[in-house]
């Protein structure tokens, strides 16, 4: 009699839990539904004056208002810089609500890779110049790609963005190869410090950023993240590389399916 009492009360009790659990568990979807929503209404907010920012300051550089001096030129183009950088942020944090909320929009078309790949590099030429760094494309020949063609574009933009980022002298190399098996391989290789061994498992991480000698690199560690997700969400596939001190190779393996 005495069992079947405990019995009775820890069937009660877990009952009581499983119950607790299940509405916290909805609570927290709500709280979660909420914040995508919270997150994608304030980003655009945000968004249309940030453009309007980066486009009337463009106006005035172009000289279009009227002649301004070296000093308001270098004043307003870092105001320009700023205001794109901030728009970036705003642009990955829709993304990753996105996914959370697996809404993204995926648009799958034939595009043709070089001039992806190129629209990328040419984008890169006056910060790679800045530094002092050589950038290099290797692609033997057009290749014809049936994806997301901004998706891809984004991938690479966050590689080479990265590489430029992190290499103070030497070069940044991207190269396009397609294997015989037809699939794609687009990597993008620079000279720069490297990533130590430790830290390789965050490099895929939201947020996540690696100090180098004490010292940290600008930039959200929201990137990499996306590139990832974005590659699993196309059926694609991303490995890194790195030798501390020596460099590092990013590579986006598009399968034969792509082709």
């Amino acid at each position: 009699m005495q069992v079947k009492k405990h019995a009775d009360e820890l069937e009660t009790r877990v009952a009581e839990r499983t119950d607790e659990l299940a509405r916290a568990n909805i609570r927290l979807k709500e709280l979660d539904h909420l914040k995508s929503m919270f997150i994608a209404s304030m980003s655009h907010e945000l968004r249309t004056p940030l453009n309007s920012i980066m486009g009337f300051t463009g106006i005035i550089l172009q000289g279009i208002v009227g002649k301004i001096s070296d000093e308001q030129r270098k004043q307003l183009s870092m105001v320009k810089k700023s205001a794109s950088h901030l728009l970036s942020l705003i642009n990955d944090i829709i993304d990753i609500s996105k996914i959370e909320a697996g809404k993204v929009e995926i648009y799958v078309h034939k595009f043709e890779l070089l001039s992806v790949v190129k629209e990328v590099i040419n984008s890169f030429t006056v910060l790679a110049k800045e530094k002092n760094l050589k950038m290099d494309l290797k692609m033997s020949k057009k290749i014809m790609v049936e994806s997301d063609e901004r998706r891809i574009k984004q991938i690479i933009t966050n590689f080479v963005s990265n590489a430029i980022k992190f290499t103070e002298k030497g070069s940044v190399n991207v190269c396009v190869l397609q294997n015989s098996g037809s699939a794609i391989e687009i990597s993008v290789a620079d000279t720069g410090i490297g990533i130590r061994k430790k830290d390789m498992n965050k490099l895929f991480k939201a947020f996540s950023r690696i100090y180098i000698d004490g010292v940290i690199k600008e930039g959200t560690g929201l990137g990499l993240y996306l590139s990832r997700k974005i590659s699993d969400l196309l059926g694609c596939e991303i490995k890194a590389e790195s030798e501390f001190g020596k460099g590092s190779v990013f590579t986006l393996t598009l399968p034969s399916r792509c082709t």
